[in-house]
């Protein structure tokens, strides 16, 4: 552990549809809110230790090249976590194997690539 940085504090996404964007995360992902401050556009949405947050952006470019993802959630069951959203409605990938780690790929509501893992702790 570094002797001057504790831990990332939190992972920023930029979204142009705000609401729908913390609605998306909240109601699909089962997500919950951290905090939020509409007047500067910003939602931390709340994952674990680290937090996601939502920054409103009016130039936000979609990402094209799918494998360029910026971060995974890590869960537990990714089959159990692949249905849910395939049951979502969500645009989701097939799963991958490869040695002990799992993963797939899937977007939000705005597009951005997102990742699911999972491995043996």
């Amino acid at each position: 552990m570094s002797h001057l940085f504790k831990r990332i504090d939190t992972v920023f996404l930029k979204v142009k549809n705000f609401d729908e964007a913390i609605d998306w995360y909240t109601d699909v992902l089962g997500l919950s809110v951290r905090f939020r401050d509409d007047k500067n556009g910003y939602a931390a949405i709340d994952i674990g230790e680290t937090p996601l947050t939502l920054v409103r952006t009016e130039d936000h470019e979609q990402i094209e090249d799918e494998q360029k993802v910026w971060f995974n959630f890590f869960c537990p069951d990714i089959d159990r976590a692949h249905r849910h959203l395939v049951n979502q409605d969500v645009e989701v990938g097939q799963i991958y194997e490869e040695g002990n780690i799992k993963w797939f790929q899937f977007k939000d509501l705005e597009g951005n690539p997102l990742e699911v893992c999972h491995f043996q702790e």
